[in-house]
């Protein structure tokens, strides 16, 4: 559920960017990395480049993987992200590889851009000086391909692996995304999970992210550019399979990761390690966006302290429960930082959106609950509990989160802290099955879920009147 510009929008956009030159420097963990992120490129006229197989070398520092679904109405900018690869390139110690999907019928204005091809075509990135076209060869291309189907992932991940090998592995998953919610299929899917495929109607699920990964193998950081990715359901499904997960609670602008920025760093540094990149890629984010004046939100998460997180958590609804202080609940139902899963048209006040910030909603019950001074009731001892868990969040859990602007209500992003949940909509005239009926499989499937029996406690917060 990304934001994209579309046609002559799109290329206003990249033409009315090109006098823009951002010089920034990433300042983490003691050191300082340049980076000259000067002209935004644009798509251009048609150029095809054959293809040539790809030939095995030697393992690098770093392969760096994108799988890009532009089978819908991104297509122009997953053009626009790869010329900004380019800008970076592969180098001796990184490879950069992608593999960018295409249909017919796009009303985005992209269609006869890039040699007007379709199907998917796998990409080596190379180092372009050129921004208005992508010279990168195509190292395999497909006539006809489900870029929605997990397995052309799994695919596309094990030719990189094979062909590219390298010490450390980034996977990006690029497109629109919907948080965990798998919703049940109609004649569109671009909310739906995450990977829509307008061609054939289908799109990954969030189970199916972790079963990428098991059918891959491990990466060292998994990343999404896509909207409202970074949730506790989503993480729970590839917490073994990953050692850093970098997404946005909230939705992604239409510009997506500046991928010129952070490659530069890592081309410029390519011995860091996931936790360094991960943190790297959110600075670069921040620091992009809030040039250009776009709300935004990144963050980076360690997957060693998801179980952790899942044991506070259970450990939080549990206690809450007990104390069962309905105002206290009431107020955090209604003041918790929300992000805009239903939409503008839909959901205005965002009353109907059930995606929340965690950290904000746990820290907004405890700020409510009453408690009488130097008495050592339940309610006190939540109290603790909930800033036990707002430490473990911004210390273990969280490797790096930044925020530009204010969301459409006029509320600052810096209200989010790196991890969102599902909750009730604050508007309590919508009962929870007809919101859960929209759900394609069980929110009790997730392995979150199983770890905390969180729908347990979501359920009674329904009750909550």
């Amino acid at each position: 559920m990304r934001k994209i510009l579309a046609g002559a929008a799109f290329l206003s956009f990249c033409l009315g960017m090109s006098g823009i030159s951002c010089a920034v420097s990433l300042d983490f963990g003691g050191s300082v990395y340049s980076v000259d992120n000067s002209n935004i490129p644009s798509p251009s006229a048609p150029m095809v480049v054959p293809v040539n197989a790809p030939s095995v070398k030697a393992a690098k520092e770093w392969t760096v993987m994108i799988f890009m679904n532009g089978k819908n109405d991104l297509e122009m900018a997953g053009l626009y992200n790869v010329n900004q690869m380019e800008k970076a390139g592969s180098t001796e110690d990184i490879n950069i590889v992608v593999e960018l999907g295409r249909m017919n019928g796009q009303a985005d204005g992209g269609a006869d851009l890039d040699g007007n091809w379709t199907g998917s075509r796998r990409f080596f990135i190379e180092k372009d000086a050129d921004e208005a076209k992508i010279i990168s060869p195509v190292v395999q291309q497909d006539d006809k391909v489900d870029m929605g189907d997990y397995k052309r992932v799994v695919d596309f991940v094990n030719w990189a692996k094979k062909n590219y090998p390298a010490q450390k592995y980034m996977l990006i998953l690029w497109d629109h995304g919907a948080g965990w919610l798998d919703q049940k299929r109609t004649e569109k899917t671009a909310d739906k999970g995450i990977s829509s495929d307008d061609e054939t109607n289908n799109y990954i699920r969030t189970r199916q992210i972790g079963r990428i990964l098991k059918d891959s193998g491990k990466v060292d950081i998994l990343a999404f550019d896509a909207c409202m990715m970074q949730m506790s359901e989503v993480a729970f499904e590839v917490k073994d399979k990953t050692d850093v997960i970098v997404g946005s609670e909230e939705t992604a602008p239409d510009r997506g990761y500046p991928y010129d920025l952070f490659l530069d760093v890592l081309a410029k540094n390519p011995a860091m390690d996931a936790e360094t990149l991960g943190a790297v890629m959110v600075d670069a984010f921040q620091m992009f966006y809030d040039a250009i004046g776009k709300v935004a939100q990144l963050s980076a998460i360690r997957s060693s302290q998801l179980g952790d997180l899942g044991t506070k958590v259970s450990e939080f609804a549990a206690l809450a429960k007990e104390v069962n202080d309905v105002d206290a609940l009431k107020a955090a139902r209604a003041g918790v930082m929300r992000y805009d899963i239903v939409g503008k048209e839909s959901d205005p006040q965002k009353t109907i959106s059930f995606y929340g910030d965690l950290h904000n909603y746990v820290g907004l019950v405890a700020a409510a609950i009453k408690v009488e001074p130097w008495v050592p009731t339940k309610a006190a001892a939540l109290k603790l509990k909930v800033a036990a868990l707002q430490d473990f969040i911004d210390k273990q859990l969280v490797i790096n989160t930044k925020a530009t602007g204010k969301d459409r209500l006029g509320r600052d992003m810096a209200d989010s802290h790196g991890i969102s949940i599902y909750l009730p909509p604050a508007e309590v005239r919508i009962p929870q099955e007809n919101l859960e009926v929209i759900f394609e499989s069980k929110y009790t499937d997730f392995e979150f879920d199983k770890a905390t029996k969180w729908h347990d406690f979501v359920t009674y917060l329904y009750g909550v009147k």
